[in-house]
């Protein structure tokens, strides 16, 4: 059994498309919805599942940046394993992500290399502004205005100049929040939540480093599917393009390069932006 793990806020269109891509008996799927969207319509949801078991949890207000992130993360991994069943992967993406395989392809796939994490990781060495994310107190959740950056920036210098360090040597790492883990290592995560919850509470970005950080620091980082640290997204097998935008939204020509690139899944993709290749890749995938 697979569990599928979505955060989403806007484009229910597209959500509903995703839906349909990977609604199968063996998957289990949860949804987060931010607590400030509107137009979401969850009976249109449902009607797009058949044969799926599908969850909404309780809607949390997420800001961009903050530590809400985590929250509505472990918020999912908690409704995944109250269920009492046992998974043996768990997959993290959002609702303006696509999977470019269909389900007979993905379990094929896991199957093949059952036992491995696949968890994305930006490079060997964190510089020093990363690693100020986290060893600094951020009361200021984001850097999408001006007032933000200033106190983001203001806290840190701060702080330097005091030598604050919530590290204390703890050795961390960052990469895409996105992944498909191994139910074995979900419960571990679960197990770590109040360690999590201390240490990454008022820091900036957290849903970049407390996957990683935590996979690093226990013995199942043996068992990542790429262990190259080189900040290539195949790691956890997805194709995000970050040198055409934050993320690009990919377009109707990117199709066959998308589909050539033996990920998983995909994102992100708008139907504003392009409907086309919605339509494209969901018939594809769904044959």
């Amino acid at each position: 059994m697979h569990a599928y793990l979505i955060i989403a806020h806007n484009q229910f269109e597209l959500l509903e498309r995703l839906i349909r891509c990977i609604d199968d008996e063996r998957n289990d799927i949860y949804i987060h919805i931010d607590s400030k969207a509107t137009g979401f319509d969850k009976e249109k949801i449902i009607a797009a599942v058949h044969q799926s078991a599908i969850t909404f949890t309780n809607r949390i207000h997420i800001s961009w940046g903050g530590f809400d992130m985590v929250r509505c993360e472990y918020i999912l991994l908690e409704a995944a394993f109250e269920s009492g069943k046992h998974y043996d992967y768990i997959h993290l993406i959002s609702g303006v992500d696509l999977p470019l395989v269909s389900q007979n392809e993905m379990h094929k796939f896991f199957d093949e290399h059952n036992g491995c994490e696949f968890v994305h990781f930006g490079g060997p060495q964190l510089r020093e502004i990363e690693t100020a994310r986290v060893k600094y107190y951020h009361f200021a959740s984001g850097r999408r205005n001006y007032f933000n950056r200033f106190i983001t920036k203001t806290e840190t210098v701060v702080q330097r100049a005091l030598k604050v360090d919530r590290l204390k040597g703890l050795k961390i790492q960052r990469g895409s929040q996105w992944f498909s883990i191994t139910g074995d290592f979900a419960k571990y995560v679960l197990s770590q939540k109040s360690f999590v919850f201390r240490q990454f509470k008022n820091t900036y970005i957290p849903d970049e480093f407390f996957i990683q950080t935590l996979l690093i620091n226990s013995d199942f980082a043996e068992n990542l599917f790429d262990k190259r640290f080189n900040n290539d997204h195949y790691a956890c097998v997805r194709y995000i393009d970050w040198n055409r935008g934050h993320p690009y939204t990919f377009r109707e020509s990117d199709f066959d390069e998308i589909m050539s690139s033996g990920c998983m899944f995909a994102r992100k993709f708008s139907m504003d932006v392009d409907s086309a290749i919605v339509e494209k890749i969901t018939q594809a995938v769904l044959g």
